[in-house]
C-alpha cells in the first residue's frame, strides 16, 4: 500500500484505487461520466472528444436520436474513436439532491460491469462517477462503488471483468479510500470476501466511464443486446 495506490483482492480478482490519468489505463474499456443527453461538452466528457475524436459525439448523438435521453443509472456504449480501447461506456450518474444517490451510483457501476461480462471484456477503468460537477459526496460515491463491485463478483464469480481500476484525483483519493476501507470492514457475506492487501506503487492510469441503469436491468434476458448498444 502507498499514498497513491490501494489494492483489494477478491479471490483471483483485483481492484485498484489509484491516483492516475483516466485516459492511460491499461484496460479493455473505459467509462465516461456523461449526462443524460450524451452531450460531451466539457470536463472529463469533453476530453473524450478531444482525445478520441468527433466520432464519439456523433455515435452518442445517433444513440440519443434512436433511443431518447438516458435516465440516471443508464449506460450507453460507443466506439472509442482514436483512443486505444475496445469501447467507451457512457454512464449517467446522479446529481446531488435528486435522491438515492448511493443506490444510483451502485446501479451505474453494476450495469457497466454487466456489459463487460456480456462482451467478455476482462478489465475496466472508472472515474469517481458523480463526484465532480454533479457534487455527490465522495463517501457516498465510494460506498456505491464498493457494494456494486462486491455484489457483482459475489454473484458472477467466473464472469469478467477480473480487473477494475478506479481512477481518482489527489483531492479525492484519501476520502474515497477511507470510505471504501470502511465499507470493506462492514459485516456481511459479500463484504468480508474483499481483502485489502499491500501493493507497490505504480503509475497506472485509467479510463472514463458513463452509465445507464434502466435499460441495462433487462439486458440479461435481451437477445438483441448487441443491437441496442452502439
Amino acid at each position: 500500500m502507498t499514498d497513491n495506490t490501494l489494492q483489494f483482492l477478491y479471490g483471483d480478482r483485483e481492484l485498484l484505487l489509484e491516483i492516475g490519468d483516466l485516459f492511460l489505463a491499461p484496460v479493455d474499456v473505459i467509462v465516461n461520466p456523461a449526462n443524460g443527453g450524451l452531450s460531451h461538452g466539457g470536463g472529463v466528457a469533453g476530453q473524450f472528444i478531444e482525445r478520441g475524436g468527433e466520432i464519439i459525439q456523433q455515435e452518442s448523438d445517433q444513440f440519443i436520436k434512436e433511443h431518447g435521453e438516458l435516465e440516471t443509472g443508464m449506460v450507453a456504449l460507443t466506439s472509442a474513436g482514436s483512443l486505444p480501447y475496445k469501447a467507451v461506456l457512457h454512464a449517467v450518474g446522479p446529481r446531488m439532491g435528486e435522491g438515492d444517490e448511493q443506490e444510483k451510483v451502485r446501479l451505474a457501476v453494476s450495469h457497466s460491469l454487466k456489459l463487460c461480462g456480456m462482451h467478455d471484456w476482462n478489465s475496466i477503468a472508472f472515474p469517481a462517477i458523480s463526484s465532480g460537477v454533479f457534487r455527490v459526496p465522495i463517501d457516498v460515491v465510494a460506498k456505491g462503488f464498493f457494494h456494486a463491485i462486491a455484489s457483482y463478483w459475489d454473484a458472477r464469480f467466473d464472469d469478467p471483468p477480473g480487473k477494475i481500476i478506479i481512477c481518482l484525483t489527489r483531492d479525492n483519493f484519501q476520502a474515497f479510500r477511507d470510505a471504501f476501507e470502511a465499507a470493506a470492514m462492514m459485516p456481511g457475506d459479500t463484504e468480508q470476501k474483499m481483502q485489502l492487501t499491500s501493493k507497490a506503487e505504480t503509475e497506472m492510469e485509467t479510463g472514463v466511464v458513463n452509465l445507464a441503469a434502466d435499460d441495462i436491468a433487462a439486458l440479461e434476458d435481451d437477445d438483441d443486446v448487441n443491437d441496442w448498444f452502439k
